[in-house]
């Protein structure tokens, strides 16, 4: 009895077809393998504003799942928003140095601003998000004035020939 059992295991297995999840509707793009990280002036800003604004996004995603009250989802919110704080006080410590970084704060202003104007009553910024809003503003300024030099540097001024 025991030989028909073990045979009948080989025989199911052999029969069974066995479903490639990897194949099957493909919802987004394969993994890139990435052995090092991308050399690139700005790299610890724009790690941190990806990282911000991951954080802020997964903050999110456990209100669609909890059953409960939002009792798991708020804890794991706070965890995420703690992460988010921080990498936030990261990007407030650097400034850009290339326009993919200035680009990299701008594009986090647009998510901390949507995740910022949904709370009850409308947007309230505290000291963080306000220094942070600054910074950028200040990071836009400081560049356009280097773009304008740069750009005027070769360039006599038709007045002052006279």
């Amino acid at each position: 009895m025991a030989m028909n059992e073990t045979n009948t295991a080989a025989q199911t297995a052999e029969t069974t077809t066995v479903i490639d999840f990897a194949h099957t509707g493909k919802s987004r793009s394969p993994r890139r393998g990435v052995k090092k990280r991308p050399s690139h002036p700005d790299a610890d800003l724009i790690e941190n504003c990806i990282e911000c604004a991951m954080q802020i996004t997964a903050g999110k995603a456990p209100y669609k799942i909890d059953p409960t009250d939002s009792e798991f989802a708020a804890f794991c919110d706070d965890i995420c928003r703690s992460r988010a704080d921080r990498a936030l006080r990261a990007v407030l410590d650097m400034s850009p140095s290339t326009l993919d970084g200035l680009r990299a704060k701008a594009g986090l202003v647009e998510v901390v601003m949507e995740d910022w104007t949904d709370y009850p009553g409308g947007v309230q910024f505290d000291e963080l998000q306000t220094t942070f809003l600054l910074s950028l503003a200040k990071d836009v300024i400081r560049f356009q004035r280097a773009a304008m030099v740069e750009k005027t540097s070769h360039l006599t001024f038709s007045g002052a020939d006279k």
